[in-house]
């Protein structure tokens, strides 16, 4: 898979290593966020279909859903599925909600570093170091960068991907 490409991994993984773009950077947290640490066939069907909906990972875009947005977004996946797909997932909303909290933590981040990759670039400047800075910056309690159903095992697999 190239960067930029539309195409979505099926292992679960999201994207393929060589991110350069925030909405790429969104896709693959969106992916271990929605898919959690054991993700079904049929769930893994459902992720092309969820990133249209969630405006292709676009993480300004999400970053204006409102409370009622994603309210009413769950309601119509709950009533009407994804792509012909039930989803019975009892977590939709807190996941949508945390994926668009995520983008406006990535939002920030692009404000202050010009983009999400040239900050994670520039703290991994230092070295092996920088992966546990990282780690910190994106689960620590308190961290003006944490994000939101992110923990430790999560982190650690979205970095990896870079």
């Amino acid at each position: 898979m190239n960067p930029g490409s539309s195409e979505t991994d099926t292992t679960g993984a999201g994207p393929s290593n060589g991110f350069i773009y925030n909405d790429e950077l969104m896709e693959s947290l969106a992916a271990i966020i929605l898919l959690g640490s054991k993700p079904s066939a049929k769930s893994i069907e459902t992720l092309p279909h969820l990133k249209k909906m969630l405006y292709d990972y676009d993480i300004y875009m999400l970053s204006f859903l409102s409370d009622e947005d994603i309210e009413e977004l769950v309601k119509t996946i709950k009533e009407n599925g994804v792509n012909g797909t039930t989803v019975t997932d009892k977590k939709l909303k807190e996941k949508i909600t945390a994926i668009r909290d995520n983008a406006r933590v990535f939002v920030n981040i692009a404000s202050a570093y010009n983009s999400v990759r040239a900050y994670i670039d520039k703290v991994c400047a230092g070295g092996d170091s920088g992966i546990e800075v990282l780690e910190e910056t994106f689960t620590g309690t308190g961290s003006e960068y944490k994000l939101k159903l992110v923990g430790a095992a999560a982190c650690k697999k979205f970095l990896k991907q870079l």
